[in-house]
């Protein structure tokens, strides 16, 4: 299992949930379009499934998502990406281990589960399966394991922690250590 592979996994269930992740949020799909920087219709085009999303598009949306989550202090904004995202996920990759270390054969383009998702979605999902050369490259040579990218392992991390609110002051201060963005 390739780290490559594990982030798409991210990035496809996070693409998957991202209309209801905003709505929670309270935005407009203009609203996240101008957080981003980028025209509606590309918010749109995500949401629908129309173009797929990219690992910087990720990276983006989980960043513009943990700032307002740590504004706001909104741990069910935190939750939610928490329950729709970031838990199955992880549940997929102990699923994933665990055939591995029953010695299992899991075949490089067996199907993408998405938990629900439609045919066109699990098509799209296996267009961007990388090749069995990019998985075997992509493990680490000393343990055989791969490892997530440092901003896709900080991510997960961040809104786990501002899940469970532990964490949310903390982040907070040091995001905003003026008293907020709006201080001055």
């Amino acid at each position: 299992m390739a780290a490559s592979e594990i982030e798409q996994w991210w990035i496809d269930k996070f693409q998957e949930n991202l209309g209801p992740i905003r709505k929670v949020a309270g935005w407009t799909t203009q609203q996240l379009a101008d957080e981003l920087g980028v025209a509606r219709q590309t918010v749109s085009n995500l949401e629908t499934g129309k173009s797929p999303m990219t690992k910087l598009q990720y990276l983006a949306l989980r960043t513009v998502f943990s700032a307002e989550i740590a504004r706001r202090e909104d741990r069910d904004l935190a939750r939610i990406i928490k329950t729709l995202v970031d838990d199955p996920i992880e549940q997929r990759i102990r699923e994933r281990r665990a055939q591995e270390q029953d010695g299992e054969a899991v075949a490089d383009n067996a199907p993408v589960n998405t938990d629900g998702g439609n045919a066109a979605d699990n098509a799209i999902a296996e267009k961007r399966k990388p090749s069995a050369a990019t998985l075997k490259d992509a493990k680490t040579a000393a343990t055989g394991k791969p490892t997530l990218s440092t901003a896709m392992q900080a991510l997960a991390v961040i809104t786990g922690a501002l899940a469970s609110g532990t964490a949310a002051g903390i982040i907070t201060y040091l995001m905003f250590p003026d008293g907020g963005p709006n201080k001055r």
